[in-house]
């Protein structure tokens, strides 16, 4: 019989070939040896870094079902472990891995992230990408619900302000989806107006100032159109102020002069003074 010290040798040997396996991208061959470690020693140093590694095995042959697993199994075994960060780091890494091509595992990983370190350092990281997730999968309700929910758990963090250009984005978004919803447009205004206040130098001022212009455009046709249908309803005094208000808060666009020529040509016949 070995030794302890002959024990943990061999260990070790075994460990440091299997971890050329991995080098040499025998993948399968690597995880068959990672888990003949633990099955000798279940309680060495070794065991638990083989549980990880073999999620990592898994990982780089695209296998992102089982790595998950075998992250989730490494925390289960040993809980509490100095090495928690590094797998809820690779587990991180799987859900990036897997949002442009399963976004619903993608957000589930990420969830499991939030609900094992509420507060660690990756949290923030994951909840931004979950709404990021349904953002591209067109789930605009609940990709707004997932930003704000983030502003409400971090208002602090770096992420805040690609957080606050998001959320009117979104809105804009999930517009386009139903019957011209303008109170989501004109919500979704406000909030590209706030993120200009607090990001004066953000990297999205541009497009957000292109956003508001955009939906300012859409705001004034259908002020424009609610003046027509009084137009058309023979009451041009009526018609008169909506046009009146189009031309004062929407200077510039083409309904602006479109509501100039309509009171112009009341005046003209006199229907308004």
């Amino acid at each position: 019989m070995d030794s302890p010290s002959t024990a943990a040798t061999s260990l070790e040997q075994r460990y440091k070939y299997a971890l050329s396996l991995l080098v040499e991208q025998k993948y399968v061959n690597a995880v068959k040896e990672f888990e003949a470690i633990i099955d000798t020693d279940p309680h060495s140093e070794y065991a638990e870094v083989s549980q990880i590694n073999i999620g990592w095995a898994y990982f780089l042959n695209g296998d992102y079902k089982r790595a998950l697993k075998a992250y989730e199994k490494a925390l289960q075994k040993y809980p509490g472990t100095k090495r928690t960060k590094e797998v809820l780091e690779r587990e991180y890494q799987l859900g990036i891995a897997q949002m442009d091509t399963n976004e619903d595992a993608a957000i589930s990983v990420f969830e499991k992230i939030i609900e094992k370190h509420h507060l660690g350092p990756l949290a923030p990281d994951a909840q931004v990408k979950i709404a990021d997730c349904y953002f591209k999968l067109e789930q605009y309700e609940e990709a707004l619900d997932a930003y704000e929910k983030f502003l409400e758990n971090y208002p602090k963090n770096e992420w805040v302000p690609y957080v606050q250009y998001q959320i009117p984005l979104t809105k804009v978004y999930h517009e386009k989806q139903q019957e011209r919803n303008y109170g989501l447009l004109i919500s979704a205004r406000e909030g590209f107006e706030e993120y200009l206040v607090s990001n004066p130098n953000g990297v999205h001022v541009e497009d957000a100032k292109r956003m508001i212009e955009d939906i300012r455009i859409i705001e004034a046709e259908r002020e424009f159109n609610i003046g027509e249908f009084y137009l058309r309803r023979k009451t041009p005094a009526a018609a008169a102020m909506y046009f009146e208000y189009v031309k004062s808060d929407f200077p510039g666009t083409i309904w602006a002069e479109r509501a100039n020529e309509r009171l112009e040509f009341l005046r003209m016949i006199e229907a308004i003074k």
